[in-house]
């Protein structure tokens, strides 16, 4: 990634966190929290969508019902954060064990063009095999999920097609009831991550503590 792309991913990611975390400020001014990473809880929406899996299958949030959701926003030609943020989740997925059963990670691609659930099913695969899901749709479809979770990002130029696309690297993280529960970014530790998952799959499947 050149210097001009990295201080435009950094300005991305920056405004993204930002914003957010002016809406959760007033949330944690009047109260505190023994989990690692960002409550979203209460101010995003429970999951909500209706794509096409890597595996060509029509499906919806109601799909995973049942299992504690990592929804990561990306596209299968990243150089940069995608092929890091997928070895992170696929050794995050390891560390739980067997606790990881109840654990699926959704690659949502932002190039649905390009990403056909043929490509997203080797993409996916080559990371983990057992929990990684990719997910594709209709432009507009992808657009409304991306609006609907505030992830920033930038559209490939229309004048070069060959730009990458930019975005952040936040992982989104939902409870077996599809609701919305916590944020992580790269700046979280492993560590943190796991712990809050184990937390998650721990309280009565996933519902809120």
């Amino acid at each position: 990634m050149d210097k001009r792309a990295a201080r435009s991913l950094s300005l991305i990611t920056g405004r993204f966190i930002s914003g957010l975390m002016m809406v959760l400020a007033v949330s944690a001014c009047t109260s505190r929290s023994s989990w690692h990473l960002e409550q979203v809880t209460g101010h995003l929406p429970e999951l909500n969508f209706s794509l096409t899996s890597d595996t060509g299958q029509a499906v919806t949030a109601e799909t995973y019902d049942g299992h504690v959701l990592l929804m990561y926003f990306g596209f299968t030609h990243c150089e940069a954060e995608c092929p890091v943020s997928m070895a992170r989740l696929a050794r995050i997925t390891q560390l739980l064990g067997s606790d990881a059963q109840q654990v699926r990670v959704l690659f949502v691609t932002l190039d649905p063009e390009r990403d056909t659930p043929q490509v997203l099913h080797r993409y996916v695969t080559q990371f983990d095999p057992v929990h990684a899901v990719g997910l594709t749709g209709s432009k507009e479809d992808i657009e409304a999920l991306t609006k609907q979770y505030r992830a920033a990002y930038r559209p490939r130029s229309k004048i070069s097609e060959s730009r990458d696309i930019m975005h952040s690297d936040a992982i989104y993280i939902f409870d077996s009831r599809g609701q919305a529960r916590l944020l992580a970014t790269s700046a979280d530790s492993d560590e943190n991550l796991e712990q809050d998952l184990r937390r998650l799959l721990a309280s009565a499947d996933g519902i809120r503590q």
